[in-house]
């Protein structure tokens, strides 16, 4: 077992540090070894023995972990401790964006399920079919968005644990002074915080949430019950941003006053009085 010793500015000796974080770590290729070295090179944790046969070439690029990280770094302590919170902040900011949106797309179905049973009950039996139809679509819809919900929940309690995780290893290696192993965690770590970054990103743009909204339009019903069609239209229309949001859901204003049988009716005079001009 290798014992560093704390020395004061009066000379004496403090209680004995004993490295047990890196120390006790065996080589995979001399497992009767302890693994004290860090080769910048290959990236592995090696022995005295691998030092002095394969890595021998590496020369500077070797790091004695007894001497080299022997003190916890308070700096990057916090620096990792903050990345972590900010990831955390981030996670929680878009499960509450979620959640916003689960509820303002639920009121949303609900007024769309309510308009469409209006509808189908003034158009009554002709129309059965496509209401059912338009309902079907609805819940599906709604059912998408409520699964949606689902797994983006999912995978930000997901990192949640891992950031808790993380944060859990960090307070371990420093309350039991482990700076070999901090050290080595540190070296991926902001790879690590990016990779969760952009997994948050890749999922608020994959998983948005899709709005329906139902407009009663005039002229179909006039042709409905003209022609004894069974006529409806729902309108749909969700445009996703950069960012992974969903726009509101924007309906048309136009007025449609005329039916098609009197725009077939004005078509004809057209074409008749095309006809005439040409004679």
């Amino acid at each position: 077992m290798h014992e560093a010793v704390k020395i004061h500015d009066d000379g004496t000796e403090n209680s004995k540090v004993i490295l047990r974080d890196i120390t006790e770590e065996k080589c995979k290729q001399h497992p009767t070894e302890r693994a004290i070295f860090l080769c910048n090179i290959h990236d592995s944790v090696i022995c005295g023995r691998c030092l002095h046969s394969e890595h021998l070439s590496c020369g500077k690029e070797v790091v004695d972990l007894l001497h080299a990280v022997v003190n916890i770094d308070c700096e990057k302590v916090n620096t990792m401790k903050s990345l972590l919170m900010e990831v955390k902040d981030e996670i929680m900011f878009l499960k509450d964006e979620a959640e916003q949106s689960k509820e303002s797309y639920t009121k949303n179905a609900d007024r769309c399920m309510q308009e469409c049973m209006d509808l189908g009950n003034k158009i009554k039996r002709q129309v059965d079919e496509l209401t059912s139809g338009i309902k079907d679509n609805t819940t599906e819809t709604q059912n998408e968005n409520l699964a949606t919900h689902s797994h983006i929940t999912k995978l930000c309690d997901e990192k949640t644990n891992w950031c808790e995780d993380e944060e859990s290893k960090i307070d371990n290696f420093v309350d039991n002074n482990m700076a070999g192993h901090l050290y080595l965690m540190s070296r991926q770590f902001d790879k690590e915080v990016s990779d969760a970054r952009s997994h948050l990103k890749e999922i608020k743009n994959k998983h948005s949430f899709n709005g329906v909204d139902f407009k009663e339009n005039k002229v179909i019903l006039k042709c409905l019950f003209e022609d004894l069609e069974e006529v409806c239209e729902q309108q749909e229309e969700v445009n996703g941003s950069d960012d992974g949001n969903a726009n509101d859901v924007v309906t048309s204003a136009t007025k449609i006053i005329k039916t098609r049988r009197e725009l077939t009716a004005l078509l004809n005079q057209a074409i008749h009085k095309l006809n005439y001009s040409e004679k």
